[in-house]
């Protein structure tokens, strides 16, 4: 009830309603036929915020007329608007659950905001839910509405999900490739972690640690980088290309690297080296200035 009251409330009298960042052409001529004339696109004046009114006296409505050629007998003001609403635990909660689809949430809503909010999409990202505690976890989320804006909301929730995780079934090190029998699947239940675990084994297979992961621990995916397509000390095939000029030869890796990555490597056979960019799992394109190196031959 004090929901809707404070909607009642806040919603101004006699305002005709707008639903754009901006004032146009349409919103005065429905206010004002004699403003029929304009185009319904032009742009007037910034909207207001929610909850506050945009009022346009005689003098500016005039003046309006007289710019843009209009006849029109203006005697009082006329105001504008958003058209406020009580949000509904129902429509929070149901934000809520979309977030958290596919992980079975149970949601208690114990408070939220109160103030009324303009018509829109209500959205609760992930990113906004914060620690659980006693009391419950502070979920921050918004309203969005006329494209781009975003009113602020929040709600006080008891939550809990059910869901598959993957964990580490042996402690992984550093730099190690991911083997399925370093990982099993668990299902937990309770409140959600502040950061989203991986709930599938085969999209983390062959993954490299970034870190150490203990036994037992949850993996989540910053802990995981794409495996390198070249590991150092590894002999790779090298493409060279000058002009029409083509040569395939081999070298050693110097440095790790992944697509993309400029790396050193060494000429086998002379003991040179020269740079390349990783092109796909143990090939190498040799970039400019790089040529040297692959073609020379060490002195006896």
């Amino acid at each position: 009830m004090l929901v809707v009251l404070l909607a009642v409330l806040m919603q101004p009298v006699a305002c005709h309603s707008i639903a754009s960042d901006w004032i146009q052409g349409s919103d005065l001529a429905d206010a004002l036929p004699a403003f029929s004339g304009l185009l319904a696109d032009t742009k007037i004046s910034p909207a207001p915020f929610p909850g506050q009114v945009r009022i346009f006296h005689p003098a500016e409505l005039r003046r309006l007329a007289i710019a843009n050629r209009l006849n029109a007998e203006i005697t009082g003001d006329i105001c504008f608007s958003w058209k406020l609403n009580a949000l509904s635990p129902d429509v929070l909660e149901a934000a809520m659950k979309s977030t958290l689809a596919g992980r079975e949430p149970q949601v208690e809503i114990l408070e939220q905001s109160l103030a009324p909010v303009p018509e829109g999409t209500v959205v609760f990202p992930y990113s906004g839910l914060g620690s659980n505690s006693p009391s419950g976890a502070l979920w921050r989320g918004y309203v969005a509405y006329a494209g781009s804006r975003r009113f602020p909301i929040w709600a006080r929730v008891r939550i809990t999900i059910a869901e598959k995780r993957v964990i580490a079934a042996s402690a992984v090190h550093f730099g190690d490739a991911l083997k399925s029998e370093q990982l099993r699947e668990q299902v937990y239940t309770g409140a959600p972690p502040r950061e989203e675990c991986v709930s599938d084994m085969s999209k983390i297979a062959g993954m490299t640690a970034r870190r150490d992961i203990a036994a037992g621990t949850p993996i989540c995916a910053w802990m995981l980088e794409p495996p390198r397509e070249v590991v150092r000390g590894d002999t790779v095939s090298v493409i060279a290309q000058s002009g029409a000029a083509v040569i395939e030869a081999q070298g050693v890796a110097e440095q790790d690297g992944r697509r993309g990555d400029i790396i050193t490597l060494r000429n086998p056979r002379s003991g040179k080296t020269f740079r390349g960019r990783v092109e796909k799992k143990d090939v190498v394109a040799v970039v400019p200035g790089g040529f040297f190196g692959l073609v020379a031959e060490g002195k006896s």
